[in-house]
Parts: structure tokens; sequence; C-alpha cells
């Protein structure tokens, strides 16, 4: 029986290739079968209606094992980035922080919630993607996985 570990990833949609990128490196690694739960830009939540957005959001990251949240320095400046690393931490899921290559900086809201922060790179193959992958993993299997 395959196990299915649900991530949601907190990013920017600015910044979509960069989600697309990561979710490709962590597709390629060995052991892990993701279901992915975040909104993306071609997948959006069709309301304007804050409450509602803020509930189907809460469920998604409730339901998850993990939450990554990509962790550029726009996510200081994001309100809903901010309530959804606050969700997260509210519903005890793992938060693993990532710094996308190049950044100087982490925002205080993540280095404040974080379990980890790692160093990513969207175009290598780094130690530091063997890093993310590895903690990936540990953090999901403390949380018993939904069955496939």
């Amino acid at each position: 029986m395959s196990k299915t570990y649900s991530i949601f990833i907190s990013h920017c949609w600015d910044y979509n290739d960069s989600l697309i990128n990561l979710k490709n490196l962590l597709n390629k690694e060995d052991g892990l079968v993701a279901s992915y739960e975040e909104v993306t830009v071609d997948a959006p939540i069709n309301s304007e209606d804050e409450k509602y957005i803020k509930r189907v959001l809460k469920a998604r990251i409730s339901a998850s094992d993990v939450f990554i949240v990509v962790a550029g320095m726009y996510t200081a400046h994001s309100d809903w980035m901010k309530w959804e690393i606050e969700t997260a931490v509210a519903n005890n899921i793992p938060v693993i922080g990532i710094k996308p290559h190049g950044s100087q900086r982490t925002p205080q809201v993540v280095t404040d919630n974080a379990k980890i922060i790692v160093g990513w790179s969207a175009n290598s193959t780094s130690k530091c993607n063997s890093r993310l992958k590895i903690r990936l993993l540990s953090e999901v299997r403390q949380k018993p996985p939904v069955a496939v």
C-alpha cells in the first residue's frame, strides 16, 4: 500500500515558477508520494469573500502532514502568507522554511515559526536540496500518513 503525504506549500503567486520547480524536486524524491494542498494561480478559490477563503485554506492546511513556506522577503509583506503560517502552527502542522537561492535575509515570521530553514535553489540539485528532501521526509514520517 502506497502512503501519500499531504503537503501545503505557502508561496507568492508572483513566483509561481519557484513553486513548480519545488514540486518537481519533491516529486523526484524516492519514498515520497505527495499530494499538494495549496491554492495555485491555475486553481484559485473562486471567491472574494475573505472568510470563505480562510475557511477553505484552513481546512487544507489542517489536513496537511507538513507545511512548507517559500521564505523570500515577500513573505514578510504578505498578510495571507503570515496567516497561513500562523494557521499551520495553531494546528500543530510542522513548518519548514525554504530560503530561496540568493536570499540574504529570512522573514521574522518564518524564523519564529519554522522547525527548520533550508536553503534551496530552483535550478540545482545541490546538497541543500538533498537536506530539504531528507528533512521533509523526517517531518512527514512523524505524522501518520493518509493511506491511498
